[in-house]
């Protein structure tokens, strides 16, 4: 039950990374300022699904329009946005292929009749992918040199969640939550990205995360959504279907994350009448 549960939550979020992700790649940005559009875009959607707070997202806006600022007084602009492109493009891939490499290699180690045989030699990764890795090295080493910048560190967390690096994501956003303590985007990141490192069970690394996230802002949904299924994991179903009824309850009509909500909730009405072997 629980890989159901891993996988739904991880379809909705690639789906929910990737759809603007998309739109941006199509955009005719030869000066730059259409992937900005698409990051500005993203940033509203975040603040108003609550994956983001009110101060972060104005520093992020903040810090998009500089860099909007910059390409448009810079004669490399057309480039840079062939690069932004490519970028998108291998974030994508990368979330694909991540999936397939993990599958392939539980298939490698768990088969019985592969002990003894010489392993087959690793497909080497798209030129978009590892160009995307080197973006990945070069934000990490331009991290450490100045690390007071949590705002970077929860870029490179999402970007490692996106590629299904779960445990360097953890790392980033602990590094982000060392300069930025008081933010509960933050702890719910790190929450779910240690989730998903455990195979989505519910560690104490991930209950603390998740907790925390509460304690900074108790109306985070995030939270309030994987600290439901921690009850549920834990055999209390009936007060994890309550948590989660009252998340929609108190939810706008038109709320992004009602969907995830009420298919969530209905795996578990269904899961519930099998165990009691109700037709």
């Amino acid at each position: 039950m629980i890989w159901i549960l891993v996988a739904a939550i991880a379809s909705l979020v690639v789906l929910v990374l990737i759809l603007p992700v998309l739109r941006g790649v199509k955009e005719q940005v030869s000066d730059g300022q259409g992937v900005f559009a698409g990051q500005l875009a993203e940033l509203a959607r975040d603040r108003e699904l609550g994956f983001i707070d009110a101060e972060a997202a104005r520093q992020a806006e903040l810090d998009i329009r500089r860099r909007m600022s910059q390409v448009a007084a810079s004669s490399r602009a057309p480039r840079e946005a062939r690069a932004s492109a490519r970028l998108r493009q291998g974030l994508v891939a990368g979330s694909g292929i991540a999936a397939i490499a993990a599958v392939s290699l539980y298939m490698m180690l768990g088969s019985p009749f592969l002990v003894g045989m010489e392993p087959a030699r690793a497909p080497e990764l798209p030129e978009d992918v590892q160009a995307i890795m080197t973006e990945l090295a070069d934000l990490r080493a331009s991290l450490e040199e100045n690390p007071n910048n949590p705002q970077g560190w929860a870029v490179l967390g999402q970007a490692n969640m996106q590629i299904g690096r779960y445990s360097v994501a953890a790392d980033s956003f602990e590094s982000a939550i060392d300069w930025e303590p008081g933010s509960a985007f933050l702890f719910s990141s790190l929450g779910q990205a240690r989730l998903f490192e455990a195979g989505g069970n519910m560690t104490p690394a991930a209950r603390e995360a998740f907790a925390r996230a509460l304690d900074v802002d108790p109306d985070d949904v995030r939270a309030r959504f994987f600290m439901a299924e921690a009850r549920y994991q834990d055999g209390e179903e009936s007060e994890a279907l309550n948590a989660w009824q009252a998340i929609l309850d108190s939810a706008e009509p038109d709320a992004a994350y009602r969907g995830m909500i009420e298919a969530r909730i209905s795996a578990a009405q269904a899961a519930a009448q099998t165990d009691s072997g109700t037709p």
